[in-house]
């Protein structure tokens, strides 16, 4: 079984850090279809983002170095908030419609 957080920092920095979201969540659900690394592990990253069972300060160092993700307010629970979406979209199936993190997240 592969380490969720290894799987998670891999997911992050291979499908959004240098692809647009909506890029990175289509190749995502392609990779959870086909790619036993993804599929296989996918279920025990789900529950480490839902539990948040990082260490403090974990998930924002996920976002800020592994995606290179900018986020609002630059803190963990914003971090989650990311990571939840990212949960929701990837899990749609291929080619229906992508919520936008900036639609549901950013200030008003």
């Amino acid at each position: 079984m592969n380490d969720p957080k290894e799987v998670l920092k891999s997911i992050l920095g291979g499908f959004f850090k240098y692809n647009f979201y909506k890029k990175g969540i289509i190749d995502l659900r392609e990779a959870l279809e086909n790619t036993p690394h993804y599929k296989n592990s996918w279920d025990e990253v789900t529950i480490i983002i839902l539990t948040k069972n990082l260490f403090e300060g974990e998930a924002l160092s996920f976002m800020n170095n592994s995606a290179n993700i900018p986020l609002f307010e630059n803190s963990d629970e914003e971090a989650y908030n990311w990571l939840n979406l990212m949960l929701v979209n990837a899990s749609r199936p291929i080619g229906q419609s992508i919520i936008n993190y900036d639609d549901v997240f950013s200030p008003k």
